[in-house]
């Protein structure tokens, strides 16, 4: 399996398949490549259309390394993470794929990353700057990442990311109780092509129209929520639509 060494000597996983041109995926909190996009058959659609596909699994996720010092996720560490992995492949270009948290790291890293040269941004809407930011959010989701029976936790969708983080809670509190880095700060410097894709019934995006508007993004909705959109065929054809265009 490949690792590499990003730019504090942490080792990250990635998974790195086919000759086209290269996209980069980047899942979303408490996920893995596997989950959000080998699963859901992105993966795979992509390889088939003729791309090559890289995917990085994020610090403190899946089979990459997991600090649990909050510092080791300061200074917008994943952003930077990206920015090695681009380093180490010696790519000239490529178009960034992310997933909910893994979507917000794109647009953090679109203004100071020249080789990027789309952006398709799955499962974000009104609530960027929240779930990877506000701090109300950030500390009620440490007590959620904190509760040891997720069935007593009302909301669905925050009760699925529970689950999801499993016995392996350590490092996502550790990010969560990192400093915030705003997303938002620097929208307007977002210059390439962009699509929003966003499950109908997405709790956790909501209304992705006035990011897209300031984007000047292409927005689809496609049927779903935060946790079964990334595997209906719509969201997949937009994707792949949006794709042969640029």
């Amino acid at each position: 399996m490949p690792y590499f060494d990003t730019f504090d000597g942490s080792s990250l996983y990635y998974d790195d398949q086919g000759d086209g041109r290269p996209l980069v995926l980047l899942h979303g909190f408490a996920a893995d490549t596997n989950l959000n996009f080998v699963r859901t058959g992105i993966f795979d659609a992509l390889l088939d259309a003729g791309y090559r596909v890289i995917a990085l699994d994020s610090r403190g996720h899946g089979l990459s390394a997991k600090p649990t010092d909050p510092a080791a996720y300061a200074n917008d560490a994943m952003r930077l993470d990206v920015q090695a992995l681009l380093d180490h492949l010696a790519l000239d270009e490529c178009i960034a794929v992310g997933y909910s948290m893994g979507g917000h790291t794109a647009l953090r890293l679109a203004p100071h990353e020249p080789r990027l040269t789309a952006l398709a941004l799955l499962g974000i809407g009104e609530t960027i700057g929240q779930i990877d930011g506000g701090p109300h959010t950030r500390d009620y989701l440490v007590k959620l990442l904190e509760t040891d029976d997720p069935e007593t936790i009302e909301h669905s969708s925050l009760r699925e990311f529970r689950l999801m983080a499993g016995l392996d809670r350590e490092p996502l509190v550790a990010f969560m109780k990192a400093p915030w880095v705003d997303t938002r700060a620097r929208l307007d410097e977002v210059s390439v092509p962009v699509v929003i894709i966003v499950g109908e019934k997405d709790q956790n995006a909501v209304d992705p129209s006035n990011l897209a508007a300031q984007l000047n993004a292409t927005l689809e909705r496609v049927p779903g929520d935060h946790f079964t959109a990334n595997a209906r065929p719509e969201l997949h054809q937009a994707l792949l639509e949006f794709l042969a265009k640029q």
